[in-house]
């Protein structure tokens, strides 16, 4: 029996079992091997509706599903502490749950994520409001709603982060609500960005630092952000610059999975060193690396996570089965991105071509929208 483990089952982890489980049809229905899906927790999040909810612009009830009914039938699935992954031996090839188990592997695949960390900036915890979790989002959902007027300051705390569009998309998402609403003159929004300009890739960058002047909306660039004053409400950054706000809508600081560093795979911030053609960590011919938790420098995205579970499934499958022919990954990211509550635009690239977005639409909008409804049911089950 050859066992394939998927540690992380998020969006990433999700389709890669499904699409390991699918290729793998007639061994794992002969008895000839098997796929694992190990997640500490039982629900499935569909993250990117989380900015939406903090908009107003999606159900809370709508980002959420149990874990077990988007695995396809041939997957196992642990959770809780059978699910939560202690530490993985890459020498034994094998790795430990909180329950005190071992699981010896053929083929790991490590879809680990990208985790917020709230208290690593002083004051963060306390004054910055955030979209990156449901209950964070449906908070700040609240605060929006009822805001009369005054200064709203987006800022991205430390970069990569997961969702790198997110920050330009609720600043314009902001700006068009209260526009709509009938008080953006009352409304000043700020943005503070770590590097320079408001996104990293030229094109973008281009593109939006327009729509923003022409929009009203201040940018700090090169704002690394230091502390949170939450009672002088003011943020001030490693290079000096202070800007008070009397709405802080934050990005918080990520890092790779704790379990990643404690098993020395990953960097000093947890993120697995990995090729970033073959998605084999480096220096391991039987471990992959997908999604947020790889050091590889492109979009933590979850379309980042998709065109790379077909590399990895093919690959694992391959690898099972012994048919040879691996893949490699070009690099191919897609982003719908957000420029108010009802256009967008959307950014298509990889290694060796860069984004050119188009200009922003009612029809981007509407396809971001789609795509959410149809997440569920075509997307996390691949066709089950």
């Amino acid at each position: 029996m050859k066992n394939v483990l998927v540690a992380g089952g998020g969006l990433g982890g999700t389709i890669v079992a499904n699409r390991i489980a699918q290729k793998l049809s007639n061994e794992i229905e002969n008895g000839e091997a098997s796929v694992t899906v190990f997640d500490k927790s039982d629900m499935h999040f569909y993250q990117p509706g989380f900015l939406l909810v903090s908009m107003g612009a999606m159900e809370p009830q709508d980002t959420q599903i149990m874990e077990r009914s988007v695995l396809d039938r041939r997957v196992k699935f642990l959770s809780g502490d059978s699910g939560s992954i202690t530490k993985i031996d890459a020498d034994n090839r094998s790795l430990t749950t909180a329950d005190g188990k071992s699981h010896g592997y053929d083929q790991l695949v490590l879809s680990t994520g990208s985790h917020l960390q709230f208290d690593e900036i002083p004051g963060f915890a306390a004054g910055a409001d955030t979209f990156f979790n449901l209950e964070k989002a449906k908070e700040m959902w609240q605060k929006v709603r009822s805001f009369e007027g005054g200064k709203i300051v987006v800022d991205t705390a430390m970069m990569p982060h997961k969702c790198p569009v997110a920050p330009l998309e609720i600043t314009l998402m902001l700006d068009d609500y209260f526009r709509k609403k009938g008080i953006r003159d009352k409304v000043q929004i700020d943005y503070c960005y770590p590097v320079p300009g408001v996104f990293g890739i030229p094109n973008v960058n281009k593109m939006m630092t327009k729509i923003f002047a022409e929009r009203g909306i201040n940018v700090h660039s090169q704002f690394a952000l230091a502390s949170v004053d939450t009672s002088a409400r003011k943020i001030t950054s490693k290079e000096g610059e202070s800007v008070d706000y009397d709405l802080l809508v934050s990005i918080p600081p990520h890092k790779g999975a704790q379990v990643i560093g404690d098993s020395g795979l990953g960097d000093r911030r947890n993120w697995v060193s990995t090729d970033k053609f073959t998605l084999l960590v480096k220096g391991h011919d039987d471990i992959h690396a997908m999604g947020d938790t790889t050091d590889i420098a492109i979009s933590k995205a979850g379309s980042t996570a998709d065109y790379e579970s077909y590399v990895v499934s093919h690959n694992v499958a391959a690898e099972v089965a012994g048919t040879g022919g691996m893949k490699t990954y070009p690099g191919s990211v897609f982003c719908f991105i957000a420029t108010g509550m009802d256009q967008a635009t959307y950014i298509k690239f990889d290694y060796s071509h860069p984004p050119v977005p188009p200009t922003p639409s009612q029809v981007y909008w509407w396809s971001k929208l789609a795509y959410n409804k149809l997440y569920w049911s075509l997307h996390a089950r691949t066709m089950i």
